[in-house]
């Protein structure tokens, strides 16, 4: 700027050097010296215009503009204060939603994982396509170990590469037992990941050099800090995982959890995976997927590289499962890189950036109709400008500058609240899940890819909402408006109240949506508070005994399991105890494909392997045939079906003695149909379930239920007891049955309270941007009420007038939003438990709350269109 204003200078000691010397040679010349001066200015030209070549050969022209641009926009957003605050409020609360919401989003899913040099780190995941006939556990898209083994050793793009299994069941022993989630990984995944422990070591080669030898363990320093109490000595003491004692070697670093959202308490070299999952070897098996793959990139080797090497491995691979084609999705790892992972998290993204993006949309609507209003009283000022020689294009810059001035005043304040809240309310939401869903690994903290998306949203802003009214207010009779007549110097009055009426429509159709949305979310969610689920859940206690991750065979966990009934049964207000491979509502489900003779199609059904006391302590009862009967197990040829499958298996037929036959052909006889109950999905009773009888197989997983009639406290307190009389080791949760229907209601109930505080916050914007038109129109019509109430119309005609042409945007807005809510409802069925996308209570008392705020938005301007004097009115017109 120093520079800037010495050059200005010197330009202006140039020219009048050079008029001067003009001068004195027409003096010279005779003339005197007031002709000589005009003569030597004629000649020079126009000093102004010189003035500004010269500026724009320098080059400097542009910003010079843009910076009074920005001065005068701030002088004239500091002289309307009032619409000013209103504009950056509304902004803000746009903004702020929307990249707070994206923050976390950006942790979830686009940060990287919190590792050294994490941009070098690549998720490798493998899509199937042609004939493939592929084991898995955990998700497809993962790998064998034998194909580990083949892409550790060829690749030529990779200095490492790991593979590891992830949310590994354990229990650790020793004083009270604890179940953990953990990995088993290769022994290169700390050096790989450069994640070295804060205490002890990492893995060496020779951890894995065995299957089944050099149990040791690297534990978390939340585990260390919390069971071991910080136990400096713990570095080469053991520790019990699943009855395998293993040597503690190394203590991570404060804040690595894994590399995975849901945070690891241990990792285990995978070789040790059958003592960890006793009863399951997995590392032999070729076609099995269940191993993640993550590698670092050697210096200077591009993405295209990477798969172009590793495809090469995948086809050879290929070579031995004919049919079989194999691409490789490869990105920059993330905490959800994987295909199968992305496929469930995209969507729901989508859908909840779309809802919080439709808050901005009124917002910006809102502050278009402010900056239309501010444009209608600044027409003078505008008309002066384009008559003294100002271009059409430089009035639009100018009035976009202020617009974007608002935007990034919003922007700065909203994305300052979102960066502060959502932190605390991530916290708050993740310290609410139900006790039964792990805790997530989410951080929220703004970086650059945050940064990035509030500046480009906020600049979007500003130009969605200042470039109708900038476009619009440089379009002026430049006659009528320098004459005073601000009504008629625009490009139409009646263009002008359609522009302003469809603002607001637009802005009553958003928020229609999102509060019915709501209203659906929130029907949903008391239909799921009150709904009767078909069975019994009170009074009843549920023990999930996972032994086989606890080291029992199936001989062994039945000797326990039937020691452990006899012992419970004989509990003080026991009344009695049933077995379940599912309990109902858990979660938990089993499917297979089943045939009816006489029928070619192969139809999914959920199953479950019960005791015969099932029905009987979970209330649900037996409508026809008979319950099974001890001694009937997993060989028995007798099946139980509900209501609503029997009628769709064998329409209009006794199903009693009915054949079924399973995927495998062995088939089976009907023996007995129950009521319909929904233990598979809260809100669906046609879900097609079967019951077979539970077996000696089911013992080591599986649910007990136990009917009492005393207190839970106690009678939770007697089987844990009992359990630990038999096996002081074994771990195992005891909750109530009816909390399963709360883990069921808690991600309805986040969704219904966040879409109910959309709905809110969109509701208030529509009003404040209705009463602002409505307020805006009065203020236009004056003269027209005043020659109206002057030829006779009374308080009560001008109350009409003015509320039926604020209620005509926002009945089109109400029916069009109606309409868009139908179309997408369904989006949300599965949060609705039962309840019709299209609930006529809720598409009947939303529109009907909208349209009364809307009235009494509209009303108290039009209350005081009828104070207006006529004379008054007309004698200022």
């Amino acid at each position: 700027m120093s520079r800037r204003k010495h050059m200005l200078e010197h330009l202006d000691e140039d020219i009048r050097d050079h008029i001067e010397i003009e001068t004195l040679d027409n003096i010279d010349r005779g003339m005197s010296p007031q002709e000589a001066r005009y003569a030597a200015l004629r000649k020079f030209g126009n000093v102004t215009h010189i003035k500004e070549q010269t500026r724009e050969v320098w080059s400097i022209v542009w910003l010079e503009q843009l910076l009074q641009d920005i001065r005068f926009g701030i002088r004239m957003l500091w002289r309307t204060p009032g619409i000013t605050i209103a504009a950056v409020l509304a902004i803000a609360l746009g903004i702020g939603v929307n990249v707070g919401v994206f923050s976390v989003l950006n942790g979830a899913a686009l940060r990287l994982l919190p590792i050294p040099r994490a941009e070098q780190v690549v998720n490798v995941s493998q899509i199937f396509h042609g004939r493939t006939s592929r084991n898995t556990h955990g998700e497809t898209s993962m790998f064998s170990y034998p194909e580990y083994l083949d892409y550790r050793d060829h690749n030529h793009v990779f200095s490492g590469l790991i593979a590891y299994e992830p949310f590994i069941d354990a229990t650790l022993a020793g004083g009270k037992a604890q179940q953990l989630l953990g990995t088993a990984a290769t022994c290169n995944y700390f050096d790989v990941l450069d994640e070295h422990p804060a205490q002890g070591r990492g893995f060496a080669d020779s951890d894995c050099s065995v299957s089944g030898e050099n149990a040791v363990v690297v534990i978390s320093d939340e585990l260390w800090r919390g069971r071991f109490a910080g136990d400096p000595l713990l570095i080469g003491k053991t520790i019990v995982l699943n009855r395998t004692a293993y040597t503690v070697v190394g203590i991570a670093r404060p804040g690595f959890t894994g590399t995975e959202p849901i945070p690891s308490a241990f990792w285990a070299p995978v070789t040790m995976q059958k003592a960890l999952e006793p009863g399951l070897d997995r590392l032999p098996d070729d076609n099995l997927s269940w191993l993640a793959f993550l590698g670092r990139t050697r210096q200077g080797v591009t993405m295209p590289q990477v798969r172009a090497d590793l495809g090469v491995i995948a086809a050879r691979i290929d070579q031995h499962h004919p049919g079989r084609i194999t691409s490789l999705a490869i990105g920059t790892a993330t905490f959800f890189s994987r295909p199968d992972e992305r496929e469930v998290l995209v969507p729901v993204a989508s859908v909840i950036l779309g809802a919080f993006a439709l808050v901005l949309l009124i917002a910006c609507a809102n502050v278009a109709n402010l900056l239309l209003a501010r444009a209608s009283a600044r027409q003078k000022e505008i008309a002066l400008r384009l008559s003294i020689g100002a271009s059409r294009w430089r009035l639009i810059r100018q009035l976009m500058t202020e617009s974007l001035l608002l935007s990034i005043a919003g922007g700065v304040l909203g994305s300052a609240i979102a960066f502060w809240s959502f932190v605390k309310i991530t916290e708050f939401v993740t310290s609410h899940l139900p006790h039964s869903v792990p805790t997530f690994t989410v951080n929220v903290a703004p970086n650059l890819q945050v940064l990035a998306y509030a500046l480009g949203l906020t600049l979007l802003t500003g130009i969605a909402f200042g470039l109708i009214p900038a476009w619009r207010g440089s379009r002026l009779d430049l006659n009528t408006a320098l004459k005073g007549d601000g009504q008629h110097s625009g490009p139409g009055k009646t263009g002008g109240r359609f522009l302003l009426n469809a603002l607001v429509g637009c802005q009553v159709a958003v928020c229609m949506v999102l509060l019915l949305a709501a209203g659906l979310l929130l029907r949903g969610l008391y239909y799921a508070q009150t709904v009767n689920p078909g069975f019994e859940d009170k009074n009843v206690a549920q023990a999930f005994l996972n032994l086989r991750s606890q080291g029992y065979d199936q001989s062994r966990a039945t000797v326990f399991m039937q020691s452990l009934r006899q012992r419970i049964e004989g509990l003080p207000g026991v009344i009695e105890v049933a077995q379940a491979e599912c309990a109902p509502l858990s979660h938990d489900f089993s499917a297979d494909h089943f045939t009816v003779p006489g029928r070619t199609d192969k139809i999914a059904i959920e199953y479950n392997h019960v005791s015969p006391e099932y029905f009987s302590v979970v209330g649900i009862p037996i409508v026809r045939g008979r319950g099974f009967e001890a001694g009937e197990t997993h060989e028995s040829q007798g099946v139980i079906v509900t209501e609503s499958t029997a009628q769709s298996l064998y329409p209009g037929e006794d199903p009693l003695g009915k054949p079924l036959r399973e995927d495998t052909g062995r088939e089976y006889s009907v023996i007995g149909v129950v009521k319909d109950a929904q233990v598979s999905h809260l809100g669906d009773l046609n879900t097609m379930y079967l019951y077979f009888p539970a077996g000696p197989q089911d013992n080591t997983r599986s649910y007990l239920l136990v009917r009492h009639a005393a207190g839970f406290t106690g009678t939770a307190k007697g089987i844990r007891d009992v359990a630990h009389s038999l096996d002081a080791d074994v771990s195992f949760d005891v909750t109530r049955l009816e909390d399963n229907l709360e883990v069921w209601r808690a991600p309805s109930r986040i969704v219904a309270v966040l879409a109910t505080a959309l709905g809110a916050l969109a509701l208030l914007l529509a009003s404040i941007g209705l009463y602002g038109m409505v307020s805006y129109s009065v203020s236009r019509c004056v003269r027209e009420i005043g020659i109206r109430m002057a030829l006779g119309a009374n308080g009560k005609d001008v109350m009409n007038l003015v509320l039926w042409q604020a209620m005509r945007p926002v009945l089109i807005g109400g029916i069009v939003g109606i309409i868009l809510c139908a179309g997408v409802s369904h989006v949300l069925s599965s949060m609705l438990f039962g309840l019709s996308a299209h609930d006529p209570i809720a598409f009947i008392c939303v529109p009907l709350f909208l349209l009364v705020v809307a009235l009494i938005a509209s009303y108290i301007p039009a209350r005081r269109a009828t104070l207006v004097d006529p004379i008054i009115a007309l004698r200022c017109e």
